[in-house]
């Protein structure tokens, strides 16, 4: 426990219906009394108290306060809550007034999350999962956040350690006994345990790039040649005029995005020049960039109209799943997939499709969903536990004879994971990632 005790707003600045101001330490109780003459209330239970500057007898608000005791808080850590009116004055007039209490300070940004760690309240992982489910704009990111945010990762790599430490002890039984007999499925039984993890670890690294795109969303390139009605197909889909339209075909030269929640699913829409045949430097340009953002692009939607048809180039682009759009229905009747961008005709049945393509790509229920450094961390213990298999299944009877080769291969991929709950050489990215969350968290 730390000797210092934290303070903070919990809730956006600005005025709101209410406003909650967070206390964690040893003086927490303190700061109450300090503000309020009653007794202190029950633990957990909401309690109307009315508040007073200590110094000069003002009155401040009178709020609901709820109190938590050592190990049942967030932090882990006696806590006290203010939630007050949301007015600016009042928040203000208590915070000053918490200020000038004897051993209380401001709390750095992320301080409350911090603590939470290193009292065992919440793994790295769990932190990790709450920055997200704090970011999170779309149902899709929440979803993953609180999946994350709940332990799963944690524990299963916590099973994983476990899986490889009995594997570990049985390796080291046969070199600390290496003069005695040992039995002969002593090492199935070692590199069952070992395996098995691996396996495992191999089958969630699949789904790896399924994860990043639910936290930083899905990226759809919109292609056609000039004037096939891309640009009032992504103001139509994002719900502005972000593009400009025009009748005069080669009007979009650079790369336009837009971001949006598409039926709880984060999407960048990606308007693109036409790609066609030009010798004008500038349309040159564009075009380049209209090929980069297909190749690049999770989904392409490929927009073909009967003043605009689809060219080989533009065939060429395309990837299984993607969408071929019959635009400007209302002039000329399309295929099965056909729009109006202008009329709306269609467009709630794209929106349909596009929904249905993106939830074939949710990672699967059980699967683990990871950062970046989750993946990196699974990685590296794979790379071990690849090392190992491969003297398990080749050299076995190396292994038997330099049964230390394949346990150090063991041990990497179990700090490797240690890594990943924070459990195991992570000192150094604890500032870098505490540092993300906001003041009040």
């Amino acid at each position: 426990m730390s000797a210092d005790t934290i303070f903070a707003l919990a809730t956006p600045p600005g005025t709101g219906g209410v406003a909650v101001i967070r206390v964690s330490g040893l003086s927490a109780d303190a700061a109450l009394s300090a503000l309020s003459t009653a007794p202190l209330p029950d633990p957990r239970r909401a309690t109307l108290r009315r508040l007073t500057d200590p110094e000069t007898g003002d009155p401040l608000d009178h709020p609901l306060v709820l109190r938590f005791l050592a190990g049942e808080s967030f932090t882990g850590e006696q806590s006290v809550e203010f939630h007050l009116h949301g007015g600016r004055a009042v928040v203000a007039s208590v915070m000053q007034a918490l200020t000038r209490l004897p051993g209380l300070r401001l709390a750095n940004p992320g301080e409350f999350t911090r603590r939470a760690f290193d009292n065992g309240r919440l793994d790295l992982a769990q932190v990790e999962g709450l920055a997200d489910l704090i970011s999170a704009e779309t149902a899709s990111q929440q979803r993953a956040a609180l999946h994350q945010y709940s332990g799963i990762l944690g524990d299963k790599c916590r099973a994983w350690s476990a899986r490889l430490t009995r594997g570990l002890a049985l390796l080291e039984a046969t070199i600390d006994f290496a003069d005695e007999e040992i039995p002969d499925d002593t090492w199935a039984h070692a590199s069952d345990a070992i395996l098995s993890v691996r396996a495992e670890i191999i089958a969630h690294l699949a789904t790896a790039h399924l994860s990043e795109r639910l936290r930083t969303g899905w990226r759809i390139a919109i292609l056609g040649a000039p004037n096939a009605g891309k640009s009032t197909l992504i103001n139509a889909l994002s719900g502005r005029d972000i593009a400009i339209t025009s009748d005069i075909a080669g009007t979009t030269r650079d790369i336009i995005e837009a971001q949006m929640d598409l039926a709880g699913y984060p999407v960048t829409l990606v308007d693109t020049a036409g790609i066609r045949e030009t010798i004008d430097p500038i349309e040159r340009i564009g075009v380049d960039r209209a090929t980069n953002a297909a190749t690049t692009a999770d989904l392409r939607l490929a927009l073909t109209a009967h003043d605009a048809p689809l060219t080989d180039a533009i065939r060429a682009l395309l990837q299984a799943g993607d969408l071929i759009i019959h635009t400007k229905a209302d002039a000329q009747p399309g295929g099965d997939l056909a729009i109006s961008a202008r009329t709306g005709q269609g467009i709630a049945t794209l929106i349909d499709r596009l929904t249905a393509t993106l939830a074939i790509a949710d990672p699967p229920a059980d699967a683990l969903l990871l950062t970046q450094r989750h993946a990196a961390a699974l990685t590296d213990a794979c790379a071990a536990l690849d090392r190992y298999a491969a003297l398990a299944t080749d050299t076995p009877d190396r292994l038997k004879a330099a049964p230390e080769i394949g346990a150090q291969d063991v041990r990497e991929a179990w700090e490797a994971l240690g890594h990943i709950t924070g459990e195991r050489g992570i000192d150094r990215l604890l500032d870098v990632i505490f540092s993300e969350f906001c003041l009040g968290k």
